[in-house]
C-alpha cells in the first residue's frame, strides 16, 4: 500500500539504489549541432529581454522574501545529498538554468506589460515601464510555478518502512520519506506566500484567475493512465495532439495565461486586451513546451542526460501513432514504468517522424502567439517578446 500525495503533487520515479558529451570551446560555431546554435539564439533573446525589464532583480526579490527561511530549507536539503531524491534536481533546475534558460514566465509577463503600457502612471517604474504591482505579480507567478515543480518531486514510498527487512533499503526509504516532507513543506511555503501576495492586491478578479490556474494544474495531474509512481502511460486514446494540448494547457498554459490577463487588469487595460493577453500566455506556454520536448530528443543529446523522460512528451506520442509495436511494449510495464528500456524508446523516436511533428506543433502555437502579440502596441517590449517567439521557430 502506498501513501497518498497531497493536492498539487505528481510523483516521480526514483531508481533505487542510485547504482556527455563534453563541449569543447575551441570548436568553431559552424561545427556545433544545429540545436545548440538554436538554443543560443533563444538565450540571446532572453538576455536582451532581461535587460529591458530588469527581470533578474525581480527574481532576487523572491530570494529576499524567503531570507532566513531559505537558509533553514538549505540545511534540510543538505541532509538529502546522496539520497537521489528528485527534489534535489528540481531545486537545482529552479536556481540554476545553465545554458538553456526556459524559466521565463515572469519575464514574459513583464515584457507584455511594457508592450501594453498602463493607464495608471502613479506606481510605474520609469526605467522599465512596468507597474510595481505587475512586477510583484510576475514574482507570484514564478513562486506558484516553483511550488508546483517542488510538489511534483514527491515520490511514493511504502507506508510502513520499518517492516522492510533489508536495512540498506530501509535507510534509503527513510531518506526518501524525509525528502517528501521537505518537498511538501517547501512547496506549501511558496504557495502560502503567493496567496498572501495575491490578497495584497485587493482585487478579487485576480485572486479568482490565479486560483483557477492552480485548480487546472491539479486537474492535469490526474489525466490519463498512470503507473504506481504517477508517471503517465501512453494509451491508444491519448496519443494524439488534442490530449497533449489539453494536458499542457491545464498544467502550464493556464498559469501563464492567467498571469498575463491579471497583469492587464492591473494596468486597467480593456477587456479585449485582457483576453488577448490570456491567449498569448497560453499559446506561448504550449510553444515553449513543444520546443523543449523536441530539443530533448535532438541527435546531439545522449540518452544518459534524458532518462527517464516523460513517455507523454509530444515526440513520443507522435511516434507511437505509427509504431503500435512500441505502444504494446510500453503497456507491459503499466504498473512500473521504471522497467521500460528508455534507450529503446529514445532511439525509436529519433528514427521516426515524432520530432518533426513536435516542431510543427511548436510552430503552430508560436504563430498563434504572434497573432495575439500583434494586438499590442508596436514598441520595444513587443519586439523583445516577438524575438523570443521567433527563436522557437
Amino acid at each position: 500500500m502506498l501513501f497518498s500525495k497531497p493536492l498539487l503533487m505528481s510523483r516521480q520515479i526514483v531508481q533505487l539504489p542510485k547504482y556527455q558529451q563534453l563541449w569543447n570551446p575551441a570548436r568553431l560555431s559552424h561545427s556545433l549541432p544545429a540545436s545548440h546554435i538554436k538554443v543560443n539564439k533563444w538565450n540571446r533573446a532572453v538576455t536582451e529581454a532581461e535587460k529591458l525589464v530588469g527581470y533578474p532583480t525581480s527574481y532576487m526579490s523572491l530570494r529576499s522574501l524567503m531570507n532566513d527561511d531559505l537558509t533553514n530549507m538549505a540545511v534540510h536539503f543538505r541532509k538529502l545529498i546522496g539520497s537521489d531524491h528528485p527534489v534535489l534536481k528540481t531545486a537545482k533546475r529552479l536556481l540554476y538554468h545553465g545554458k538553456n534558460n526556459m524559466q521565463v514566465r515572469g519575464m514574459l509577463i513583464l515584457l507584455m506589460c511594457r508592450a501594453a503600457g498602463s493607464l495608471s502612471t502613479e506606481d510605474i517604474d520609469p526605467n522599465t515601464g512596468v507597474l510595481n504591482d505587475q512586477r510583484k505579480l510576475s514574482e507570484i507567478v514564478e513562486m506558484i510555478h516553483s511550488a508546483q515543480s517542488i510538489h511534483q518531486s514527491v515520490v511514493n514510498v511504502p507506508v510502513n518502512i520499518a517492516k522492510e527487512s533489508d536495512p540498506e533499503l530501509r535507510s534509503v526509504l527513510y531518506q526518501l520519506e524525509y525528502g517528501n516532507k521537505i518537498s511538501i513543506l517547501s512547496g506549501d511555503y511558496l504557495l502560502a506566500n503567493a496567496c498572501t501576495g495575491l490578497a495584497a492586491f485587493r482585487i478579487p478578479k485576480i485572486v479568482e484567475l490565479i486560483s483557477q490556474a492552480i485548480i487546472e494544474f491539479t486537474q492535469a495531474e490526474f489525466l490519463g493512465k498512470q503507473d504506481n509512481q504517477g508517471r503517465v502511460l501512453p494509451t491508444l486514446e491519448t496519443i494524439d495532439q488534442a490530449s497533449w494540448e489539453e494536458r499542457w494547457k491545464l498544467s502550464s498554459g493556464s498559469l501563464l495565461g492567467a498571469g498575463c490577463e491579471s497583469a492587464m487588469l492591473l494596468a486597467q487595460q480593456s477587456e479585449d486586451l485582457q483576453k488577448a493577453a490570456k491567449k498569448l500566455g497560453q499559446h506561448t506556454a504550449l510553444a515553449i513546451q513543444a520546443y523543449d520536448e523536441a530539443r530533448m530528443f535532438s541527435n546531439d543529446v545522449t540518452i544518459g542526460s534524458v532518462a527517464q523522460f516523460s513517455l507523454a512528451s509530444a515526440p513520443v506520442i507522435f511516434h507511437l501513432q505509427e509504431d503500435s509495436a512500441l505502444l504494446d511494449y510500453l503497456q507491459q510495464f503499466s504498473s512500473d514504468l521504471l522497467q521500460v528500456d528508455y534507450k529503446r524508446v529514445f532511439d525509436a523516436v529519433l528514427s521516426g517522424n515524432g520530432i518533426e511533428k513536435t516542431k510543427e506543433l511548436c510552430n503552430v502555437h508560436t504563430h498563434e502567439s504572434l497573432e495575439y502579440l500583434r494586438k499590442f502596441p508596436d514598441n520595444d517590449g513587443r519586439q523583445a517578446f516577438e524575438n523570443l517567439l521567433l527563436a522557437l521557430l
